[in-house]
């Protein structure tokens, strides 16, 4: 059994990136944990928005453990030293086998700033660490860099759940054509299958992969 960390800048980001690869990786046996850098709160227009809960409902649709959140400001990634960040993944001692995580070109800073502290987290030190970069719709192509998927992963089975547990966020679900609608969610799924060549996939983008480590 491998042990797979997900690491993610905020709530939602978890089922947005990899919500229909997670359930796979249980279904074969690994563990997975989901740790979310920020708070799970988030500041809108002078409006607090809490997804702390919604976080854990949707994870569990999604049959993982409920998330562990580190507690940092959402979107002030950048005001804390890198350090403090990845000391605080490195306190949970999760020694994963694979990390997923965000990729260096997503429009969100704090998105950046986590890729940057999954690689050092995922320093293959005592093992080898595979690290990918998941999508999230909206920030991973709205930034003029487009996401170089280059790992897929077949969800047909399991994009219902991925969009059941989205549904689970009430503040972040949205109508189409935003790409967090369900009908937004199912349609890049649509994309990406075709690309692999199975009615739905998730893409990735290989930060490090070892032969033994592709899950």
């Amino acid at each position: 059994m491998k042990q797979v960390l997900v690491l993610v800048a905020h709530a939602d980001d978890e089922t947005l990136g990899a919500g229909g690869y997670l359930p796979l990786l249980l279904e074969r046996g690994h563990g997975v944990s989901v740790v979310v850098v920020s708070n799970g709160t988030f500041s809108f227009r002078g409006e607090v928005q809490n997804n702390r809960e919604d976080a854990i409902k949707a994870c569990k649709v999604l049959g993982v453990p409920a998330p562990c959140f580190l507690d940092f400001d959402d979107q002030k990634f950048d005001t804390y030293a890198i350090a403090d960040i990845a000391n605080a993944v490195a306190s949970l001692d999760l020694k994963p086998d694979m990390v997923i995580t965000h990729v260096a070109s997503d429009l969100n800073k704090d998105h950046r700033i986590i890729s940057e502290v999954a690689k050092i987290i995922g320093r293959p030190r005592e093992k080898p660490v595979s690290i990918i970069g998941c999508e999230i719709p909206n920030t991973s192509s709205w930034n003029a860099i487009p996401f170089h998927a280059n790992y897929y992963v077949d969800i047909s089975s399991t994009i219902d759940k991925k969009i059941e547990a989205f549904s689970q966020y009430r503040h972040e679900l949205q109508e189409f054509p935003h790409p967090w609608s369900p009908e937004g969610l199912r349609y890049l799924a649509r994309v990406r299958g075709m690309e692999y060549g199975c009615q739905y996939a998730e893409a990735f983008h290989v930060i490090r992969m070892f032969d033994n480590l592709a899950l």
